[in-house]
C-alpha cells in the first residue's frame, strides 16, 4: 500500500510541475500597441476539474522575420490568432537591451515571458499549402530588388520618380501590342509599333 500511495504523490508533484510549465497556447489580437500586442489566450486552463479562461497578456513582443538589416513584416490586425511561445527564463533585461546578463526574476516557462508568431488559422479559415511563394495582401518594399526570370503583372504598373531602364519591352493592352527596343543603360527608345 505505502509503494502505491508514493507513486500516487510522485505523479501528483510531477504533474503539478507540469501544469506550470508553459511552452505555447493559441490567443487571439485584442489590442495593437506601437511594438507588442496585448493576446487573450483562446484555450482554458482546467483545474481541479473547472475550465478557467487566462487571462489576458498584456505587451506581447510579435515575431517578424528579419536578418542582416533586412525583414518582413506583416500586418497584424485585432482578432488575428498567434502562437504565443513561451521562454525557458525570464527576457525582461535582454527585452531592455542586455545581453549575457542573468534573469532579472527566476521564473521558468512563464506567462510573462511570451513571444507571438502571427499567422495561425484554425481549419475552417486555414490556408491552403502553396506550390510557390504567394503573398495576399497590399505590399511595401523598400530597397533594392533584383528579378531573374519573367515578371508577369496583373494590374497597373507605375513609375513614380524614376526611369525605366531595359533591353526590349513588349506592352499589350486589350486592342493594342506597343514595342519598343533599346539598350540597357539607354532608356527606352523607339516608337510604339
Amino acid at each position: 500500500m505505502e509503494h502505491k500511495e508514493l507513486l500516487e504523490t510522485i505523479n501528483s508533484v510531477v504533474n503539478q510541475a507540469l501544469a506550470n510549465t508553459h511552452t505555447m497556447t493559441i490567443g487571439k489580437v485584442i489590442k495593437l500597441n506601437a511594438k507588442t500586442i496585448d493576446v487573450q489566450p483562446v484555450i482554458n486552463r482546467v483545474v481541479n476539474g473547472e475550465s478557467i479562461p487566462l487571462p489576458i497578456f498584456a505587451k506581447v513582443p510579435p515575431i517578424f522575420l528579419g536578418g542582416g538589416g533586412s525583414s518582413i513584416k506583416m500586418p497584424v490586425a485585432v482578432g488575428d490568432y498567434v502562437l504565443l511561445m513561451f521562454t525557458e527564463r525570464c527576457f525582461d533585461r535582454w527585452w531592455s537591451g542586455s545581453d549575457f546578463q542573468s534573469p532579472l526574476e527566476m521564473r521558468k516557462h512563464d506567462y510573462s515571458d511570451g513571444f507571438a508568431l502571427a499567422g495561425l488559422q484554425p481549419l475552417a479559415s486555414a490556408l491552403d499549402v502553396p506550390g510557390v511563394i504567394t503573398i495576399t495582401g497590399d505590399l511595401e518594399y523598400t530597397g533594392n530588388m533584383t528579378i531573374t526570370g519573367d515578371l508577369a503583372v496583373n494590374g497597373s504598373i507605375n513609375v513614380i520618380g524614376g526611369d525605366v531602364v531595359a533591353d526590349n519591352i513588349s506592352l499589350k493592352s486589350h486592342d493594342h501590342e506597343y514595342t519598343w527596343t533599346g539598350s540597357a543603360g539607354t532608356g527606352i527608345t523607339g516608337a510604339p509599333q
